[in-house]
Order: C-alpha cells, then structure tokens, then sequence
C-alpha cells in the first residue's frame, strides 16, 4: 500500500504575458508531520491551469485573479516519488484549496475548498495553518458560509456582528454586500489576535 502524503504549498501564479514564469514552488509544509517532502517542479501557467480547473469543477461561482496568492494541498503518494526528489507532475492531484486575495491594505481569505473525495480529513484546518504566518492580524477578512464559523474561529477569527459595520473599512463592506444575499448567507468574520 503507497504512503500517502498531504503537504502544502503556495502555488506559483505570478504569470505575465512577457514574463516566463519560475519553474519551482516551494513545498515545505508549516508544523508538517513528514520530512523529506520532495520538491514540486511546475511550471506557473501549469500551476494556474490545474487550480482553476480545480474550482471550476468544484466551485463554478469561483473566479480567480492572478493577484491572488493561492495555497493548496497535493495529494502523492509513495508511488508519485522517483527518488530525486521531485514528483511527477501526471501523478499528482490538488485535493484542496484557499486563497489570500489583498484589497488595499487588506487581505481577504476566501475559496476555501477541499475535494469532495478529501473531506473530513482536517485539510481546511491545515490550510488555516500554513497561510496564518502569511495573514494581517486585524487587516485580514473573510466572509464564511454559518456552518464553518467554528472552524474559522478555531484558527482566530471572529465574527463581526452586523451592528458594528461602520468600523469595517468600505472596500470589504462593499464586496461583503455584493457576496452575501438571502440565498447565500455569508458572516463576515475578522482575524483577531490570538490569546497570549
């Protein structure tokens, strides 16, 4: 049976249409329980191919920007591995996802999405973690589906209560009343800063 490995990573989206993207991604996984985690080497417009092919599939209302930094989780197994140290582009998979979109001087986490065939394997948890180092406390947004708010709280955010939208700043509002409607209620949460 192949050893399976969840590990993430920041994607390379940084394309440009005079530019020829970088080749390498790091994938050092942050308070990762596996070493020698090889290195996965594709090329950026391959990158942003397979992760919107990824929400397409999974989340069809999704629509990426390249400004955007996007972690995602690869599944490989043992068998993916050759011994060099890197993985074979055809075997590996994106099982899950988030992006860290900046609006002004502020971030906004959103597209949290993990495969259906992955759930329940604490991958959004993992994701939280990886992208935390990389997120402004108080300056960091996301606008979470009621069922999730645990989970987001897990990891420091908090909910703003919709009295209190006036301390808000207006680019985020903006986009909150634009996302949230009757049909699809979103709570629009803060990161705040954890306890000592």
């Amino acid at each position: 049976m192949a050893l399976v490995m969840y590990q993430p990573t920041w994607l390379n989206t940084k394309i440009t249409a005079n530019h020829q993207p970088s080749t390498a991604t790091n994938a050092s996984a942050i308070n990762s329980p596996v070493t020698n985690i090889p290195t996965i080497n594709l090329p950026a417009i391959k990158q942003w191919s397979a992760i919107k092919l990824f929400y397409r599939q999974h989340m069809p209302y999704a629509r990426l920007a390249q400004k955007e930094s996007v972690a995602v989780i690869h599944h490989l197994s043992s068998s993916t591995i050759d011994g060099t140290d890197e993985v074979d582009i055809s075997q590996q998979k994106i099982i899950a996802a988030i992006r860290v979109k900046p609006i002004g001087q502020y971030q906004l986490i959103n597209g949290l999405l993990v495969h259906p065939d992955y759930r329940g394997q604490q991958l959004s948890t993992q994701l939280l973690k990886f992208i935390a180092p990389q997120l402004i406390t108080k300056n960091c947004f996301l606008f979470a589906h009621p069922w999730l708010i645990d989970l987001y709280q897990q990891q420091h955010f908090i909910v703003i209560d919709q009295h209190d939208l006036s301390a808000i700043p207006a680019d985020i509002i903006q986009l909150y009343r634009r996302y949230h409607s009757e049909q699809r209620p979103l709570v629009l949460m803060q990161l705040n800063e954890p306890d000592k």
